[in-house]
């Protein structure tokens, strides 16, 4: 375990990305596929190291039971993707979209595929490439599928990123006091965050990198996916919700807390507390072994049982990795058993309009027995009524 949680910082080497695609290649053969077709930018990065942004001009990776992927890349971005993969990639390149006859993206790509092979293709992808992809297409998330269970590296730099946020909250519970701006602590605490990405990663490639840092003040906490106004105004007692999370090149984590300036309202006692008490019922069920669904109908269940039933608005957690929302899911209707080295959420949340709202997140790590929090924040609610 020491092992898992020492702090990488540095990119994978092509033995790590080998092992990711050799998995994909085991679903592969499990599933009788010839070919597996990967559009999801996110995808591509995984498995090669190379981030872009979904535009008129595609990339598109093929994967063959053997040999080295192709990558379908536009001429103008062909050096990019030397630059940034890490893996062997074969390219075919197409000059420019639009194209003249023949010389579209499409031309290139359907040359890679036979008829009448079984070809995998993500759910997520466009219908515009799917209706170019030849062959017998079944839709089938196989990297998706060989992300959930993190490898010893990505836990490494996930330790790293929590590093990040953790530094990042702190600033917040620092600055946030009555009568400061929103934007003064996203634009503090953001800076901060991506100095440090910068200063542990020069090499860093921002187009995997994002930090978020902000608070819900009590006048909309109970509305969690709200975007806050720029020149709203941090207020006295609360529930305040704070709401860290980053990328760090390439790796998602994220921190929540519910907190107070100065005083707690006697109404809020009572719900930051069952708060409290569910998120300790959802760690005390993280075990290799169980159901996430049922965590989270438990979880649903006590907060239901203790009379905040109508005030829950979303699942327990969700997973993280090189993204900050992925699979796996602490979700009732997700029947799949916890295992090691899953990275999770746990957030279970009340929300109740007029007086607020009330939720902890933390970026956790599932081990052989149990589990280990890689973010660290003030937990318990006399550590969170910050004093004026």
């Amino acid at each position: 375990m020491v092992s898992k949680l020492k702090s990488i910082k540095v990119p994978p080497s092509k033995e790590e990305l080998n092992n990711r695609l050799e998995k994909v290649r085991s679903l592969m053969h499990r599933e009788n596929l010839d070919y597996y077709i990967s559009f999801d930018p996110v995808n591509i990065y995984y498995l090669t190291n190379f981030a872009n942004n979904v535009h008129e001009r595609p990339f598109i990776l093929v994967i063959e039971k053997e040999g080295p992927p192709k990558m379908v890349v536009p001429l103008l971005e062909k050096s990019h993707v030397e630059t940034r993969a890490l893996c062997d990639l074969e390219f075919f390149s197409y000059y420019e979209f639009p194209a003249p006859k023949g010389e579209n993206w499409f031309d290139q790509y359907q040359k890679l595929i036979k008829n009448n092979k079984k070809v995998g293709i993500e759910s997520a992808m466009p219908m515009g490439i799917a209706e170019k992809t030849p062959g017998i297409k079944i839709i089938m998330d196989i990297i998706d599928e060989v992300r959930i269970i993190k490898t010893d590296y990505e836990v490494g730099r996930s330790v790293h990123a929590c590093k990040v946020i953790n530094k990042g909250h702190k600033e917040v519970l620092k600055m946030c006091r009555p009568g400061v701006l929103e934007f003064a602590l996203y634009q503090k605490v953001t800076g901060l965050m991506t100095s440090k990405i910068i200063q542990d990663i020069p090499g860093a490639n921002f187009m995997v990198c994002k930090t978020t840092a902000a608070v819900w003040p009590p006048s909309f906490s109970h509305d969690p996916h709200i975007i806050p106004k720029i020149f709203a105004e941090m207020e006295n007692g609360g529930p305040h919700v704070s709401i860290v999370s980053a990328q760090v090149d390439g790796y998602g984590v994220e921190i929540e807390r519910t907190f107070f300036l100065g005083e707690i309202p006697q109404e809020a006692k009572k719900p930051f507390e069952i708060m409290y008490q569910a998120r300790d019922l959802a760690y005390n069920l993280l075990k290799p072994g169980e159901n996430m669904g049922e965590i989270d109908k438990k979880v649903k269940k006590f907060i239901k049982n203790n009379g905040y039933g109508d005030y829950i608005i979303h699942r327990t957690g969700h997973g993280l990795g090189i993204t900050g929302h992925e699979a796996p899911f602490l979700a009732e209707g997700y029947d799949r058993q916890l295992e090691p080295n899953m990275l999770i959420s746990v957030e279970p949340g009340i929300y109740i309009p007029g007086l607020g709202g009330f939720r902890h997140s933390d970026t956790v790590l599932i081990t052989e027995d149990g589990y280990i929090k890689l973010s660290k924040a003030p937990e318990k609610l006399d550590e969170l009524i910050i004093e004026l």
